[in-house]
């Protein structure tokens, strides 16, 4: 399903950011700026880029700007950026022609409202930082026929347990630390019991702590977000 340029939380060396392919396009949800920079160097190549965005932290959108430069002067191909609302829309214009200076002329702008994908489904606003209230999403996608539910950076898994059934592909973030704005891991554990046994997938992403959360979920039939690697042009 979906595969990742980093799977790290804010302070981490490659930060969240999950592709996958669809009609000669590339979908990124989020874009930050360590994955930009693995990207000018991913060997496939693209007609067109598109940047699902779940929220407006730094650690999301970084890279944005710098991949709309990239696409326009190298690379050659449009780039779409998709916000989840329409504040969250002006936002990253904002960000991207005021702040970074990119052309007008030179990405598109779309809300999900507008969006009109065999793969989207629709976005799912959750609970995340406080100075960011109602800006925040998750997204439920369908990839190869199957229901991909993405939480982006989300205090409560609730919001997706709707979407959720055998089958279905679940991308989490998980936390080591109980910081009141993440997925806290021993609040997720009996969740991510309950739903591999039901069948669902479970892959854990915006990582704090690799070792401890390894620790803790053996045995519980989920598994790390698999890293995409240039090298073999899969996973790692």
């Amino acid at each position: 399903m979906l595969q990742f340029l980093g799977r790290g939380s804010a302070f981490a060396d490659t930060q969240n950011c999950a592709f996958f392919e669809a009609d000669g396009a590339l979908i990124l949800l989020d874009c930050p700026m360590s994955a930009f920079h693995r990207l000018r160097y991913m060997q496939k190549r693209f007609d067109r880029i598109a940047v699902l965005v779940t929220h407006t932290h730094s650690d999301h959108i970084g890279g944005i700007p710098m991949l709309i430069h990239f696409a326009k002067h190298v690379l050659h191909i449009p780039v779409t950026v998709i916000a989840p609302t329409q504040e969250v829309a002006d936002d990253l214009r904002y960000l991207i022609e005021r702040l970074d200076g990119c052309s007008p002329d030179a990405y598109a702008m779309l809300t999900a409202d507008a969006l009109r994908a065999d793969w989207f489904v629709s976005a799912v606003p959750v609970k995340h930082a406080e100075a960011l209230a109602g800006r925040c999403f998750g997204y439920v996608l369908r990839i190869g026929g199957r229901d991909v539910i993405y939480t982006g950076d989300t205090a409560s898994l609730s919001p997706f347990l709707p979407y959720l059934h055998a089958g279905a592909y679940l991308y989490t973030e998980a936390a080591g630390f109980d910081s009141g704005v993440h997925l806290y891991i021993e609040d997720l554990l009996p969740e991510i019991r309950r739903l591999t046994a039901e069948g669902v997938h479970v892959y854990l992403m915006h990582l704090d702590d690799e070792a401890a959360l390894a620790a803790r979920i053996q045995g519980t039939g989920a598994e790390f977000a698999p890293l995409y690697t240039e090298k073999t042009g899969g996973n790692a």
